[in-house]
């Protein structure tokens, strides 16, 4: 599939506005707007609880680093002619840091980057309940995050219901102020 010219005039043409509005300082939040990394689970229908959340609180979650976030993004296939093309597919697909994987120190040097890159105020770690390759990397993350970048980390176990959205409140508000108050 093949992007034509007038949509890539489109695309084009977005990015320009794009770029005006930040060098104007146009955001939809307020200057100081704590910056939040979402990272953990896939993002999607369910979890948008978690993301409401923490932009009502008063958070501004600035990047994605999940399953359908920057974590599949972060690596390009190998496209070279000579090589075999499922081969480098598959390459590619082993390489993804997912909490699949053991070692995964790749998770860990992705996070680094993008909260450097995105300029992390602090970091939410999601975890669906009964997703234990996620939840078993929780504390390795948090202590990551705290070692290196001296930011705070919460942890959220949650699942697809509303059920808990009080008790979520309750934790992203408390960790919203936690950040507010480290800039003032």
């Amino acid at each position: 599939m093949s992007i034509s010219l007038k949509e890539s005039a489109l695309v084009n043409r977005l990015i320009d506005e794009v770029k005006e509005v930040i060098e104007r300082g146009g955001s939809p939040f307020r200057a100081g707007t704590p910056r939040i990394l979402l990272t953990g689970c896939p993002v999607g229908i369910g979890s948008e609880k978690v993301i409401r959340l923490l932009e009502e609180g008063g958070g501004s979650v600035v990047c994605f680093e999940s399953c359908s976030g920057y974590k599949t993004l972060a690596m390009l296939t190998d496209e070279d002619e000579r090589r075999d093309p499922l081969e480098a597919i598959a390459e590619r697909s082993l390489k993804i840091p997912c909490s699949c994987m053991t070692p995964n120190e790749g998770r860990l040097e992705l996070l680094g980057r993008m909260i450097r890159e995105y300029r992390v105020d602090g970091v939410v770690d999601l975890t669906w309940q009964a997703c234990h390759t996620y939840n078993i990397e929780a504390e390795l993350v948090r202590g990551y995050v705290r070692d290196n970048f001296d930011i705070p980390c919460l942890h959220l176990e949650t699942d697809y219901s509303n059920s808990d959205l009080q008790q979520l409140k309750t934790r992203v508000t408390a960790f919203i102020e936690l950040l507010d108050k480290r800039w003032t």
